[in-house]
This record gives C-alpha cells, structure tokens and sequence, in this order.
C-alpha cells in the first residue's frame, strides 16, 4: 500500500502543525528499554516545531528513544521519541517527537 504521494507527503495527514521541507541525511540511535541501541543512517524528510519526519531502510518500534545527529552542521543535534512508523515504497516514514528542555522556574 502506497502511503505517500509523488511529491513525498504522506497521504494520510495527522500532523496538526506546519511541516517545513528539509533534506539531508542523518545518523540515528534508536533504543528501547536499557538496550544499547542501534545506530542507522536515515533521510530528512520535514520538520516543524514539534517534530520531524525521516526515511529509514527498517522498522523501528513505537516509542524507542532516538538521538538524531544530522550531517549538515546548520541543524542542531535532536532528541525525542518514535510516535510513527509507517511502511512506504523505499522503507519506513518514522515520525519523531522532539524532547524539548524546558526552563526552569
């Protein structure tokens, strides 16, 4: 089942906020539980002030924890969590929720 159109964005739209286009590709550790965690490369594929989409060659669980270190030096390293998965024609559109640190009162 085809879940993206031609232009890349998925055809079953739940995000809420506006996603920017970003390209580019990144190194991500993905873990859950007290695993070590396994290091991918993966795809940018937009982002916004919650989140971001990325490309993998391979499933990965909801709620696994990621560490995102993209290889363009003008985005900042992220941190967050898996809340989608979905199966695509060239492997799996993950979604990932930003942890954001929040200032202390």
């Amino acid at each position: 089942m085809k879940l993206s159109t031609d232009d890349g964005v998925l055809a079953f739209e739940r995000r809420g906020l506006p996603r920017r286009p970003v390209c580019g590709h990144a190194m991500a550790i993905f873990s859950t539980g007290s695993t070590a965690g396994r290091l991918s490369r993966v795809e940018l594929i937009d982002a916004s002030w919650t989140g971001i989409a990325i490309r993998s060659a391979e499933p990965v669980e909801l709620g696994a924890s990621v560490s995102l270190t993209p290889e363009d030096a003008m985005w900042p390293r992220q941190v967050g969590m898996v809340v989608r998965c979905e199966k695509v024609d060239d492997g799996y559109c993950l979604g990932l929720r930003s942890k954001r640190n929040k200032a202390v009162a």
